[in-house]
């Protein structure tokens, strides 16, 4: 008599620290002025994402309604602290001061808040901060220092996310280029 083996019915069971990007999302809008501990690779690139995604519905609905203006202020006021701090913690994640995320804050602020530099002087603001921006999104895109470092322990996550965060990270390179093209064809 031989005896089937039988192997146990094994479910995959989902890691509870997964987080949807909606998740991480949510998560950097609740800590809005928090600059403390590391953000990782996965949770500022869903971030950013879900942001650009908004912001580019925001702006349509500004565009149909002739309100681009009004609607690209309070969407940049409200996602600047966010986006800021997020900027902080996945900075930390690097081994990095948040410091090197006060000049894009600034320049963004500028642009908001002042628009009567000139035309020379927009241009150039525009310039610098686009140019900032790519070379912190280079720098953000690198994974996080393993073990802990002086901001705090590493934050483990699964697998899954340095796919899910490339993927997040060419989705944006491909908008920074949108931009930087863009930004040349209005110059020239």
């Amino acid at each position: 008599m031989s005896e089937e083996i039988k192997e146990p019915n094994v479910t995959a069971v989902q890691d509870e620290n997964m987080k949807s990007i909606f998740d991480c999302w949510s998560e950097a809008l609740r800590r809005f002025f928090d600059i403390n501990g590391r953000t990782t690779r996965y949770e500022f690139w869903a971030f950013q994402t879900v942001s650009l995604f908004i912001f580019l519905l925001a702006a349509l609905v500004g565009f149909i309604f002739n309100a681009y203006q009004i609607v690209f202020e309070i969407f940049a006021l409200y996602f600047l602290a966010p986006a800021t701090t997020i900027s902080v913690r996945r900075l930390h994640d690097l081994g990095q001061s948040g410091w090197w995320a006060a000049p894009i804050a600034g320049c963004g602020l500028m642009l908001l808040l002042n628009s009567e530099f000139g035309l020379i002087n927009e241009i150039m603001a525009v310039f610098v901060t686009l140019a900032y921006m790519s070379y912190l999104y280079w720098l953000l895109s690198a994974e996080g220092d393993e073990g802990e470092n002086t901001y705090g322990p590493k934050v483990r996550e699964p697998e899954i996310y340095n796919q899910d965060s490339r993927v997040f990270i060419t989705f944006m390179i491909v908008f920074l280029v949108g931009l930087w093209l863009t930004f040349f064809i209005c110059i020239f």
